[in-house]
């Protein structure tokens, strides 16, 4: 499957682990040597689309990505760890 990036930002990040919604991809994060997606920036308490009051940010590696779907993108990750403050 081919996703254009703002395709990914319209979509909803689901934790497996317990099924809680995280928000939706506000960036990515991407190793220019081989051009793979190393990681996706979930904003958290962001005002108009992550550019005014954001409390955080969840910084998912890549291989924690279990699937992307048409809607949403499921991850499985410890939220604590991957939370990282404003």
């Amino acid at each position: 499957m081919h996703v254009r990036f703002w395709e990914l930002g319209n979509r909803e990040v689901i934790n497996c682990k317990d099924g809680r919604r995280l928000g939706c991809v506000g960036d990515i994060e991407i190793d220019l040597g081989n051009g793979c997606i190393t990681c996706l920036f979930v904003p958290v308490g962001s005002k108009y689309c992550g550019c005014m009051g954001k409390k955080g940010e969840y910084r998912i590696p890549y291989g924690c990505v279990v699937k992307i779907g048409v809607d949403i993108i499921l991850v499985d990750i410890d939220e604590k760890k991957c939370f990282v403050k404003g």
